[in-house]
């Protein structure tokens, strides 16, 4: 079996339309002739469309689950056609349009036209009805669904499902661009007859390797596709739309799909798949499509670790531990703490649940009856809401985080701040944190640093830094004074899959003082953090963390940083991100 890949072809790009039919232009990089058969564009030789047994314009399976009408709509058709399930992506209000115009019975070359405003069993015509090989809440499943599960009988019907939201739906939409995602079935007969156990560690390193060749071929064309500003940023539907074109079952009583459905399955979530890495993308703050971080992310899922003890990621530990004392540097301190977690949210948690420890150790043990006064929160009242969340899962309460007026450029005002903490004083409450957000999420506003540390010092208050988003300026020199101050701080969240475009997810919470998470988090499992290891136990770091299980998200960052600075000055990091 060779092992070059021509699964996929991206280069019929030009004068194509978009059809989930796959015309003959996306076969071969061939165009469609008069006579109906493939002329390819190299040597303009006649491929014929069915070739070695195979039907290059459809999925043909090999099992029980074949796409095949069984309602005489083949009959009418005049042919024996297999249906693939890229059929079901629709194009535009209907499921499939080709240049040769609706057939004797009403269809677009073999392929029934789907008005996605219809209720769904208007969908399968008037003939068309369900066998059910499922449990029963198949009754509602969309017509991909249907393809895939196989011969369709005259036994049931299919119940509709949305027939009362149609008024919100849309009557056409723009075609599809399919043009990198379109697939030539070149490997089709060879992959539809294999399943997952034919795949190692149990099966064959050539299918193996011939599926995964694939699947990368398929995501490097949907990288370039993201790249591509002649493309669109997505090809939005509305869910219940969406849930009828998509296959989104879940089986279990048939049988299980074969290789070459899996990846029709992949091409079908990469087609309705919001671009992020586009260069046209501006939802929220987190965008771009970095590819030496791609590169990490990818290597990271492949080696599967779990980041809890050297003796299962030696090396990834050590680069965490290096990349973590590179952040430290770069806020100001010569030592600290720190660990990678998943997400902002949850650095800003163990950020708290730090400040908590300190004032309150017992908490750890008793809980909420350790607590002799109320811990309070002060933030600014443009703060993320993942602060008065940590402060509900805590136990501590909504109630307890009191939100500080901002100026006329969203900035913490400090006056008020005082104020506040006078009163939570007189209150005989405990003043417990105060958290400076370092780029507010709508404003990309930044707290003053040194005034709130100032206050902080003097009342001995936890001061937090928020840097989830602007902690990227502190590798910029002409941005840093941004967070003047910052190392005055005890804790700081910094998410370097926001401004320096690391993938997602990638956040650290990086703590001034050593050994503080291991203090607040360690629970001492010995079946897991034995003391007489044949190493130094404190590489282990999943003692200090609130998570077991924990992903490796340090190792694209640590590729970026390698790959972008270099010898240079580390604000070129900031700098390409930006560019």
């Amino acid at each position: 079996m060779s092992y070059q890949n021509k699964f996929l072809n991206r280069k019929t790009v030009a004068g194509t339309t978009g059809s989930p039919l796959h015309q003959a232009s996306s076969v071969a990089n061939g165009t469609s002739t008069a006579s109906g058969g493939y002329q390819t564009r190299e040597n303009n030789n006649a491929v014929s469309p069915v070739e070695n047994g195979i039907d290059r314009m459809g999925l043909q399976r090999k099992s029980s689950r074949a796409y095949e009408r069984g309602d005489g709509l083949d009959e009418r058709m005049g042919s024996s056609r297999k249906y693939s399930l890229t059929q079901a992506i629709s194009n535009g209000s209907s499921l499939g349009q080709n240049s040769s115009g609706p057939n004797s019975a009403g269809f677009q070359d073999g392929a029934p036209e789907l008005d996605y405003s219809q209720p769904a069993s208007a969908l399968q015509g008037p003939n068309f009805h369900l066998r059910r090989t499922q449990s029963q809440r198949a009754i509602e499943r969309s017509p991909a669904a249907l393809q895939r599960v196989g011969t369709l009988t005259t036994k049931e019907t299919l119940t509709p499902s949305f027939a009362a939201d149609k008024q919100f739906f849309p009557t056409t939409f723009p075609q599809i661009d399919d043009r990198y995602l379109r697939l030539d079935y070149a490997n089709q007969d060879y992959l539809s007859k294999m399943l997952h156990s034919d795949l190692l560690p149990k099966g064959s390193p050539e299918v193996t390797r011939e599926f995964m060749s694939t699947l990368v071929t398929l995501l490097l064309n949907y990288v370039e596709m993201q790249n591509d500003r002649t493309s669109r940023v997505l090809e939005f539907r509305h869910p219940k739309q969406l849930e009828q074109i998509v296959d989104i079952d879940v089986p279990d009583e048939e049988s299980p799909s074969n290789l070459y459905q899996i990846l029709l399955d992949c091409q079908q979530a990469l087609q309705y798949q919001v671009r992020s890495g586009h260069p046209r993308f501006f939802n929220q703050i987190s965008t771009g499509l970095d590819m030496v971080s791609l590169a990490g992310e990818w290597l990271t899922a492949t080696t599967n670790s779990n980041m809890f003890t050297y003796e299962v990621s030696p090396v990834f530990v050590l680069i965490e531990k290096a990349v973590l004392q590179k952040m430290r540097e770069l806020v100001g301190w010569p030592t600290g703490d720190g660990i990678f977690a998943p997400g902002g949210s949850i650095s800003t948690l163990y950020a708290i649940h730090l400040a908590r420890h300190r004032k309150f150790p017992l908490c750890k043990t008793k809980g909420v009856y350790a607590l002799t006064k109320r811990p309070i929160i002060f933030t600014s009242a443009h703060c993320h809401y993942s602060i008065p969340q940590a402060a509900a899962v805590m136990g501590l309460g909504t109630d307890s985080v009191v939100e500080i007026p901002v100026d006329e450029k969203g900035r913490m005002d400090i006056d008020k701040l005082e104020e506040q903490i006078m009163a939570c004083l007189e209150r005989g409450d405990e003043p417990m944190l105060i958290n400076a957000t370092c780029g507010t999420t709508v404003l990309g506003a930044f707290d003053p640093i040194m005034p709130i540390a100032d206050l902080c010092e003097k009342y001995d208050i936890w001061l937090h830094a928020d840097a989830a988003w602007g902690g990227g300026v502190l590798v910029s020199r002409k941005h840093r004074k941004l967070m003047n101050g910052i190392e005055r701080a005890n804790s700081v969240t910094w998410n370097p899959h926001k401004m320096l475009g690391a993938h997602l997810q990638c956040s650290a919470v990086l703590i001034r003082e050593p050994n503080q998470l291991f203090s607040c988090n360690n629970m001492s499992a010995d079946y897991l953090f034995q003391q007489d290891k044949h190493y130094n136990v404190e590489y282990d770091t999943g003692d200090k963390a609130i998570q077991c299980g924990r992903k490796n998200d340090v190792f694209k960052l640590w590729l970026m940083w390698r790959a972008k600075v270099g010898n240079r000055k580390t604000s070129s990091l900031i700098r390409s991100t930006q560019n």
